[in-house]
């Protein structure tokens, strides 16, 4: 097996040193085998020294990891038998997701290798490269999306493979590329083996020329392997490399494009390479490293939750049981119901105990109120003033908190224990897609408006030293400018005016400062002054307002503003100003009506405030750092949190709170969790909705999707169970209720009301919830014969959009519709169908998407497509338990499931549970006997099932129902396209 020299000299990864001292930390004791031999060589190695030790062949091979991956258990002896326990598993996850991107190769971003270039003075291994124009589509993305990051994997080869049996044919001139670095169209990458350098263009040197360079592989190990026979035999005949000249770049051929094999055989000689995106790895690589560090650490949390014996339920015998009613009733002005207060108040006191670590847990079933429960308690714990870092697995999730929490914020601000400054939402802003309500905390935002206060030519110091001089010297620059306009004749300025107007710019200029201070830095960077600079505006703001009033005179101001023997001049360096002051500005009189008095005071205050040292440069990193240190709150997913490892906090974060947490693999929460300090943690999910996502089917085998919360609640956690529902009608929620939480969710008041029941379509096809049955055979596989759709399916969602479309248009009723299904070919026809038609309409919105995507939203209306469509009632992973929960559960007011009711039924699934639930309640519906629904089905379907409706037995009529793909269809221009004759 290869293995390239070198570590990634990226942003995204470890530093050399912090890598060194891993490696020698993770070393197995001498003498004594680790838990496999696979297991101590991977310990020793960053993440891209073990990717860039497999071959092409190795990666598409799916049992080349099998037998180190073993089943995840449920409880661990040791911090290092945890730690060890993901390691395969992750491992065979980064292979899998490497070996489906090369499978999909054809749809992979591309581009064009413009030059290689050996990293000389760099690590060996290390190459520079530049690359053309990105072309192609990105997993669904527009052709334009991609653009390289750090921690990218490419394919780099001699051609563009049109699949995988293209790429196993020239495997051994095959190249994978780590990308370390990306500057432009440049980038530094690590290679899993020698590149042959040169610019596009350029004529050809034999096949391994440059990949037995001296410099390159001097002090290689045994491990680097000879590439292929091809290149040690064109080693003789060239000496080295360096010795090689590039020659001048071949002329272009200006033959016939008939001469084919002598166009192939110039071009061959013609260096030329392609480069192909497969993965991204920063959040394999975050979490590879924190179980590297976990090896060697000792976490007292980690500890609690190894085991059941490490487990210790109930409260500290410690804590004061009065604490639990004080909490209680800080909480009374929230409008909580008993379930939401009891979790709360029962989190809080654990996170206040000082006497041992806890981990808590809430069950937020769909509708009840979870995000407004987890806004609450963030809240509660900024007001108590500890440390909190908030995390969730999705971007969106993450998002949905920190704007509750702001709306909470808006209704109930206890400013006098934090400032807004103190809460942080950061991450990547393309990925984010903050919205302007959460500009304010958002990391980048910030800095960016912290960095103009900072500046030292025109931010803090200037906008106070300004306000100083012109308080203490208004008289004389007045008669300045008197004297400058004297000379035109038209000198009718008069001292207030003067005043008023100049003072009112500097004032602004100063209040603004004071306001981004206020609003984006954490109230502990600045300790006192902080209460300072909000005294010191509040005296401009008054002095402003005496000065201004209708009897206030030149006469008047002239006596205010006489130069005064007790001020220091403005001109030094108030060295003589201690930075405390004015400490005790609680016994200062803002009260008074003397504007001699508010002027003296605001002067003295201005001055304090000009000596004070601002705590960082004006520089992003160190404003960015000093945000993060010092705040209070910080948002973000549990993935970006892996940033905070490096910075050396003034107080750590103790409390750790996850949200979506029954999504989110147990071994991604440990890069939040072993962060320095966490002492508690926090953990709400639901188990029953979407767990997180596996590609590879052995790492599934192995519990590698398995959550942290999952876990706990296996080893008997106590959770908080999340008891009324207020978003979905009671008949919507009836199934979910009984099959998923037996039961134990109770409607809340508001969907019981009568103004709750909508009637958005005429007929009781379209009640509050209907199952409506399409009998056809239209289930294909899409082109690439990989996901399912049914374009009869499709028509019917598409026609019942209309519909909603013109009657909330007549009503002018504004309505929001999802339309959801679990199949991405579904999805990505429904979306081409429907297209752009509604995104201006005045009433009515329109949403697609998958039900991964939908998970932790609502609409007014949900349409789900299940598309399978066979007589042999296969569904596939439409049976999944979570995915139904979650599709299931997002409708408010009406919920309308378009489906093969034959073929569900069949599945022995719970979808066969829920037709026959439907036709016990009266909601089950055909959809051909509405006319309208009729017709937009029969355009897309063959006329027999028309017949068959007219017969009365259409479900049993014994119709064959096939399965096709796109390609059996008759097509045009590469594009699909559907010939049925009318039946009519």
């Amino acid at each position: 097996m290869r293995r390239p020299r070198g570590t990634s000299d990226g942003d995204e990864d470890p530093g050399e040193e912090e890598e060194e001292e891993e490696r020698r930390q993770a070393a197995p004791p001498s003498g004594k085998d680790g838990p496999g031999d696979a297991l101590w060589r991977w310990r020793n190695k960053s993440l891209s020294e073990v990717v860039l030790s497999w071959s092409v062949d190795e990666i598409l091979d799916k049992d080349l990891l099998r037998d180190k991956v073993l089943k995840i258990p449920e409880t661990f002896s040791t911090m290092e038998h945890y730690m060890t326990s993901f390691f395969g598993p992750l491992l065979e996850e980064v292979r899998d997701d490497m070996c489906s991107s090369m499978e999909d190769i054809s749809n992979a971003p591309y581009a064009d290798l413009l030059y290689v270039n050996s990293m000389r003075n760099g690590k060996k291994g290390s190459f520079e490269i530049s690359l053309g124009r990105w072309r192609g589509t990105s997993h669904g993305c527009g052709i334009d999306n991609y653009k390289p990051k750090t921690a990218d994997v490419l394919l780099i080869s001699e051609t563009r493979p049109a699949n995988q049996s293209d790429i196993l044919r020239q495997s051994k001139s095959c190249v994978i590329v780590w990308v370390s670095k990306v500057k432009g169209n440049k980038m530094t990458v690590k290679a899993s083996r020698m590149m042959e350098t040169g610019a596009q263009g350029d004529e050809r040197r034999q096949m391994g020329v440059n990949k037995y360079d001296k410099s390159y592989s001097e002090g290689s190990d045994e491990s680097w392997d000879m590439l292929d026979q091809e290149a040690v035999a064109s080693k003789s005949r060239y000496s080295s490399a360096h010795d090689i000249v590039r020659k001048e770049r071949a002329k272009k051929c200006s033959g016939q494009h008939g001469q084919n094999e002598t166009e192939t055989h110039k071009s061959s000689r013609r260096w030329s390479f392609c480069a192909m995106f497969l993965t991204n790895m920063v959040t394999y690589d975050r979490v590879w490293v924190v179980l590297r560090r976990g090896l060697t650490m000792d976490s007292k949390i980690i500890h609690s939750m190894l085991g059941r014996n490490n487990y210790a339920p109930g409260r500290c015998k410690y804590c004061s049981n009065n604490s639990l009613d004080e909490i209680k009733g800080d909480l009374c002005n929230f409008k909580l119901n008993d379930s939401q207060l009891d979790a709360v108040a029962s989190c809080i006191l654990a996170s206040e105990c000082s006497h041992r670590s806890s981990v808590g847990l809430v069950w937020g079933p769909p509708g009840t109120g979870k995000t407004t429960t987890v806004a609450v308690m963030l809240q509660m714990l900024l007001t108590k003033e500890q440390r909190t870092l908030a995390c969730a697995p999705t971007n969106m999730a993450v998002l949905q908190v920190a704007s509750r929490l702001l709306e909470l914020i808006g209704d109930f601000s206890a400013r006098q224990h934090y400032s807004l400054g103190d809460i942080i939402l950061f991450g990547n802003k393309d990925r984010l897609q903050v919205g302007k309500f959460l500009t304010k905390i958002y990391l980048d935002d910030r800095v960016q408006k912290l960095l103009s206060c900072f500046n030292r030519k025109n931010g803090w110091k200037h906008c106070v030293d300004s306000v100083i001089t012109f308080l203490i010297n208004c008289i004389s620059r007045y008669r300045i400018s008197v004297d400058i306009q004297g000379s035109s004749n038209a000198c009718n300025l008069t001292f207030k005016k003067y005043f008023t107007s100049r003072f009112s710019a500097l004032a602004r200029e100063l209040a603004g400062c004071i306001d981004t201070f206020y609003y984006h830095l954490p109230r502990g960077s600045l300790g006192k002054n902080f209460d300072r600079m909000m005294f010191a505006k509040s005296l401009v703001d008054k002095l402003q307002q005496l000065l201004s009033a209708d009897d206030v005179s030149d006469e008047t101001l002239f006596t205010i503003f006489k130069p005064a023997d007790d001020l220091p001049d403005s001109s030094s360096s108030h060295d003589d100003l201690i930075d405390d002051a004015a400490d005790d500005l609680h016994e200062c009189d803002i009260s008074s009506d003397s504007p001699l008095d508010i002027k003296t005071l605001c002067i003295k205050t201005l001055m304090a405030l000009s000596k004070m040292r601002l705590p960082c440069e004006d520089s992003e990193p160190s404003i960015r750092d000093l945000c993060l240190k010092h705040a209070k709150l910080i948002f973000c997913t549990a993935s970006s949190s892996y940033e905070l490892f490096r910075l050396q906090s003034v107080k750590p974060i103790s409390i750790l709170v996850i949200d979506e947490a029954a999504q989110l693999k147990e071994c991604e929460s440990l890069v939040p969790l072993l962060l320095q300090g966490i002492e508690h943690a926090l953990l709400i999910g639901d188990e029953n909705q979407l767990s997180s996502l596996v590609k590879s089917k052995i790492a599934k085998d192995a519990d590698f999707g398995r959550s942290l919360y999952q876990r706990l609640c296996a080893m008997g956690y106590s959770k908080h169970l999340l008891e009324v529902q207020y978003r979905m009608h009671p008949c919507i929620s009836k199934f979910p209720n009984a099959n998923f939480y037996d039961h134990r969710i109770s409607d809340g008041p508001i969907v019981k009301q009568e103004t709750y029941v909508k009637s958005y379509l005429p007929g009781p096809i379209f009640g509050a919830y209907s199952f409506i049955h399409i009998d056809n055979d239209m289930e294909m596989l899409d082109s690439l014969g990989q996901s399912s759709k049914n374009m009869a399916e499709v028509a019917a969602a598409a026609n019942i959009v209309e519909r909603l479309a013109k009657e909330c248009s007549e009503k002018k009723q504004r309505t929001s519709v999802g339309v959801i299904s679990p199949y991405t070919a579904q999805v990505i026809a429904l979306q081409d169908r429907l297209g752009r038609k509604f995104e201006k309409h005045d009433f009515l919105s329109v949403t697609v998407k998958s039900i991964d995507g939908f998970q932790g939203g609502e609409e007014d209306i949900i349409l789900i497509s299940t598309v399978r469509s066979n007589k042999d009632g296969k569904v596939g992973f439409l049976s999944d338990a979570g995915r139904i929960n979650v599709a299931l559960t997002r409708a408010k007011y009406c919920l309308w499931i378009l489906g093969n009711g034959t073929t569900l039924l069949a599945s022995n699934s719970i979808w066969a549970d829920l037709v026959r639930d439907s036709k016990r309640r009266g909601c089950f519906f055909d959809a051909f006997r509405d006319k309208d629904l009729a017709e937009a089905v029969m355009l897309v379907t063959k006329p027999e099932p028309w017949k068959q409706i007219e017969q009365g037995n259409a479900a049993t009529s014994g119709i064959t129902c096939g399965k096709m793909t796109e390609h059996q269809m008759p097509s045009q221009s590469g594009r699909f396209k559907l010939y049925y004759m009318h039946p009519w």
